[in-house]
C-alpha cells in the first residue's frame, strides 16, 4: 500500500513530516556516502536479497533463468491508480544518466536527502537501471524507505539509441522488443510508475507500433502512465497524441534555445494535462544564468529577471530557473552530483517567486512560438 504521509505541504513544498521520514540520522555518525558505502558491500547485498523474498527489486538473473525472470516480472507490485499517481507526482526528478557505478550511492543519497522520484532508462549505454534497483533495495532494507514512496520513471530505448549491450532481442518484432525491455525494467525496479519511449522511431507508423505495445502495458497494469522523450516536432507529437488510445502523460525534452524552448509543445502540454519534463536545464542555459541584462523583442536592455530573483532570494540562479519551471507547471530533472540538498529547495522557492518575477522570467521562454 502507498504511504499515507503527505508528500508535499499545502504550499507545494515537501512536508516536514515527509522530510523527517526520509532524512534519518545515521547511527554510525559518518558522512552519508561513507556510511552507505561501508554498509553496502557485495556480501551485504547478497544477504539482503537472500533474507527477503524481493525478486522484483533484485538485478536481473542470467538469461538461463528465464522462467525466474518471468516470475519476477509477474510479481511486480501493482502500480497506483491515475488519481494516486497525480497526487504523488514529484515536483522534481533525480536524473541518473551517465552516473555509471556511482548510480547506487547517488540515488540513495538523493532519496534520503528528500528527492521523491528517479528517472532512469533500460539503456546500458548511458544508464545503470540495475543499480537504481539496488538503491531501492538498500533504501527499503536499511533506511526503511518503502518502495512505494519512490516514484520511478524508466524508458524503452529503440535500437538506434542502444550501444553494444542491448536489453532485448534485436531481431525480434518491435512489440516484442518493448515487452522484453519492460520485463527487464520490472526485474530491476519492482514496478514502474512512468514508462517513456526514449525517442520517436524512424517513421510514425513504427512509433505507433511501439506505442500500441505501451498502451497494452497500461492495460495489463504493468505501468501507470506512458510518455515520450526527445520529441521536438510539434506536429508529430500532436499527431501521436490524437492517434493514441492511451494518451501520453509525459513529454521529456532538452530545455534549450535551439528548440525555441519547445514553446508550442509546452503550451500544448499545459492545455492537455501532459507533464512537460526538462533535462539539460542548467547545462544548456548558462547564458541565461550568467547574463546581467537582456534585450526583449529588440527593445531596450533590461535587467535579467533570473538574476534579480536570485539576488532577492539569496540563491544561485540555477535554483530560480528550476523553481520557475515548477511554478508554471513543468517537472524538471536534476542530475547533480554535488548540489543534491540545494536543489531540494526548488519546490519551496517556486512558491516564493512573486507573480511579477514569474511573468518577467516567462518573457525569456515564450509560449506558442511567440
Amino acid at each position: 500500500t502507498r504511504s499515507m504521509l503527505p508528500l508535499r505541504s499545502s504550499s507545494g513544498g515537501f512536508s516536514q513530516q515527509r522530510r523527517r521520514r526520509l532524512v534519518r540520522r545515521r547511527r554510525c555518525g559518518q558522512p552519508l556516502l561513507a556510511c552507505m558505502l561501508c554498509c553496502v558491500s557485495a556480501t551485504a547485498l547478497g544477504t539482503l536479497a537472500s533474507t527477503r523474498a524481493r525478486p522484483a527489486l533484485m538485478r536481473a538473473a542470467s538469461s538461463s533463468e528465464g522462467s525466474a525472470g518471468d516470475d519476477a516480472a509477474s510479481k511486480a507490485a501493482t502500480p497506483p491508480s491515475e488519481q494516486e499517481q497525480e497526487r504523488s507526482r514529484p515536483p522534481m526528478l533525480y536524473g541518473t544518466a551517465w552516473k555509471k557505478e556511482r548510480t547506487t550511492a547517488l540515488v540513495v543519497e538523493a532519496i534520503r536527502a528528500g528527492f521523491e522520484g528517479v528517472d532512469t532508462a533500460c539503456q546500458p549505454k548511458h544508464y545503470r537501471e540495475d543499480l537504481v534497483g539496488e538503491a531501492l533495495l538498500i533504501l527499503e532494507e536499511r533506511y526503511h524507505v518503502p518502495r512505494s514512496d519512490v516514484w520511478i520513471q524508466t524508458k524503452f530505448t529503440p535500437l538506434g539509441g542502444q550501444g553494444p549491450e542491448v536489453p532485448y532481442d534485436v531481431a525480434a518484432p518491435l512489440e516484442d522488443q518493448v515487452a522484453q525491455s519492460l520485463e527487464t525494467s520490472l526485474r530491476h525496479l519492482g514496478r514502474v510508475d512512468s514508462f517513456l519511449l526514449h525517442s520517436p522511431l524512424r517513421t510514425f507508423e513504427d512509433t505507433m507500433t511501439v506505442w500500441h505495445r505501451f498502451e497494452q502495458a497500461v492495460d495489463d497494469g504493468l505501468v501507470s502512465q506512458i510518455g515520450i522523450s526527445n520529441c521536438y516536432n510539434f506536429p508529430f507529437f500532436r499527431r501521436l497524441y490524437d492517434a493514441a488510445r492511451v494518451k501520453p502523460k509525459v513529454l521529456q525534452n532538452r530545455f534549450y534555445a535551439e528548440s525555441n524552448y519547445d514553446a508550442d509543445l509546452r503550451t500544448f502540454c499545459l492545455e492537455h494535462g501532459v507533464h512537460y519534463q526538462t533535462f539539460w536545464t542548467v547545462s544548456a542555459n548558462h547564458h541565461l544564468l550568467t547574463a546581467k541584462h537582456f534585450r526583449y523583442d529588440g527593445g531596450r536592455e533590461m535587467p535579467n529577471p533570473i538574476a534579480l530573483a536570485a539576488d532577492r532570494l539569496k540563491v544561485p540562479p540555477a535554483l530560480v530557473l528550476y523553481a520557475w519551471l515548477i511554478r508554471v507547471g513543468h517537472q524538471p530533472l536534476s542530475g547533480t552530483t554535488t548540489h543534491i540538498h540545494a536543489n531540494l529547495k526548488c519546490p519551496d522557492l517556486a512558491n516564493d517567486l512573486s507573480s511579477d518575477e514569474v511573468d518577467q522570467i516567462a518573457r525569456l521562454f515564450p509560449f506558442r512560438g511567440e
